[in-house]
């Protein structure tokens, strides 16, 4: 790991919607030749060395990004041609992903996305608002370099391999990622029962040869003749040839929406024998694209933070 004395750097923050105060907060809080600006315009992009994608509401961020004269096109410039670091953060996660299902059922078009990394997100994957939770997740590799030798107690805290607090709130998990796309962490989690219902509308979709873009919302609840109203039930169990497989729902679920492009072969997860836990992911990075499930932001560790300066540099240096 290297030093960069006096070299400022300017990243922006998404500001449309969220979380982007807190960032701006943690980012300068690392170095005062870090600064930041808020992003509302594509002309501001042309002034900046990286972004961020805040948490938030992908699909209110999608709404406004989609109205916003230029701006999703800037923005997509931005990831897939400037050769600069582009950052998510939960919702902004959900932004960054070429795939992407649980999306809201009342937008016709389903989740307006930037795109950038190949990997499946399933929104809402952990549940709602009031199951947000914080877990153990792992940290963050070693930065590329700092911006000066004032960011850090000698730099050893950004050695620190000990776990990192993650944050989830109303939060995505990555599915899939192909081999081009670096995991740089993992969790064993089990889905919400909303989310489960969607996995399993995905394993059909999957299994028939559908090659899913985005699938929406399926309904997840069971109405009964009395009137009540119950949860659909979904287990995922392992069948004798060692596969995956799942049980039959009572009553199969229409209310999903999908883009079908040409097939792709691509393979869930697996389950856990009687329980919905697998293995999900939770932070990815390709090329200089770098994605996190949690909110880094709201943490009292700065180690992503310093990641993510690190890919900025990293990325000034080889320009």
């Amino acid at each position: 790991m290297s030093t960069n004395n006096n070299n400022t750097i300017t990243i922006g923050v998404l500001a449309l919607q969220g979380a982007f105060e807190e960032h701006q907060q943690c980012l300068e809080a690392i170095s005062p030749n870090i600064r930041t600006v808020q992003i509302r315009t594509p002309d501001q992009l042309e002034s900046i060395d990286g972004i961020v994608f805040p948490g938030g509401e992908s699909t209110s961020m999608g709404l406004i990004g989609d109205v916003t004269t230029g701006l999703w096109d800037g923005l997509r410039n931005f990831v897939h041609n400037s050769g600069k670091p582009t950052w998510g953060t939960c919702a902004g996660m959900i932004l960054l992903a070429e795939r992407c299902i649980g999306t809201s059922a009342v937008i016709t078009k389903g989740q307006s996305l930037i795109g950038g990394v190949d990997i499946l997100v399933c929104r809402n994957y952990f549940g709602s608002q009031i199951s947000s939770f914080e877990m153990s997740t792992p940290a963050p590799p070693a930065p590329f370099a700092t911006v000066d030798a004032t960011d850090d107690d000698d730099g050893k805290k950004d050695n620190d391999d000990s776990s990192f607090p993650g944050v989830f709130i109303r939060a995505p998990a990555i599915l899939t990622a192909p081999p081009d796309v670096q995991v740089l962490g993992t969790v064993v989690a089990a889905p919400c029962r909303a989310a489960a219902v969607v996995l399993r509308e995905l394993e059909r979709k999957l299994e028939a040869g559908e090659n899913v873009i985005q699938l929406g919302v399926v309904d997840a609840l069971e109405r009964k003749a009395d009137g009540a109203i119950g949860y659909t039930n979904v287990c995922l169990q392992k069948n004798n040839n060692g596969q995956e497989d799942a049980s039959t729902l009572e009553e199969e679920k229409k209310d999903a929406t999908s883009v079908i492009q040409e097939r792709i072969n691509v393979t869930l997860p697996g389950a856990s024998d009687e329980t919905n836990a697998r293995e999900v992911i939770c932070a990815v990075r390709k090329g200089m694209i770098l994605c996190t499930a949690f909110h880094p932001e709201i943490a009292d560790d700065l180690r992503w933070h310093k990641y993510f300066v690190g890919m900025v540099l990293e990325a000034k240096q080889s320009s």
